[in-house]
């Protein structure tokens, strides 16, 4: 009986060491590796902004990922300390305009148009001012516009708003958004 159990467990080893072997010399694309067999660094996050440092236009930012030791990918066998892929991470891209100046500028120099002027709209800036504002009424809307992150810079970047700030996110249905059905 003994033997027998000694005999299975001998046999067990060698298929298990066997099918290890096989698993780590599949050559693979770094960037398709299974979560677990790499970690990536935290995105670098800028004081001033409070957001991902690097990030551009498109919204997005990159961090190195490391592969894992003993991992066999893009034709390199790594140890856990070289970069084997950059993966893409969503951020809020950003220039510099404050949320909490343009709100200001809108309620204290609206009826002027200073507001427009800081955020990139000149022209409406102008008709603003030549106006007073529309009398009035410009400046109100224009306050709640800015105030619910309606109109943001004309450059397309967001607005730097402190980490405790009222940051809005903007919600979307699309074609691959799940409608969960009710037991109706």
């Amino acid at each position: 009986m003994r033997s027998r159990c000694l005999y299975l467990f001998i046999v067990l080893t060698l298929i298990t060491l066997c099918c290890a072997n096989e698993q780590t010399t599949k050559n693979v694309n770094c960037e398709n590796l299974l979560v677990g067999q790499y970690f990536c660094d935290k995105p670098v996050v800028d004081n001033n902004t409070q957001e991902i440092s690097g990030c551009t236009k498109e919204g997005t930012a990159t961090v190195p990922c490391y592969p894992l030791k003993g991992i066999l990918c893009n034709e390199k066998l790594f140890n856990g300390s070289m970069v084997g892929f950059h993966k893409t991470i969503p951020c809020r891209y950003t220039n510099g305009y404050s949320y909490i100046i343009a709100l200001g500028l809108s309620i204290f120099l609206g009826w002027l148009g200073i507001d427009r002027f800081y955020l990139g709209y000149p022209a409406v800036g102008l008709l603003k001012f030549c106006t007073f504002g529309l009398c009035g009424i410009g400046c109100l809307v224009d306050f709640l516009l800015i105030a619910l992150q309606i109109i943001l810079p004309s450059d397309g970047s967001n607005y730097v708003i402190n980490y405790y700030g009222p940051r809005l996110i903007p919600l979307f249905i699309n074609n691959d958004t799940f409608y969960k059905e009710t037991g109706d």
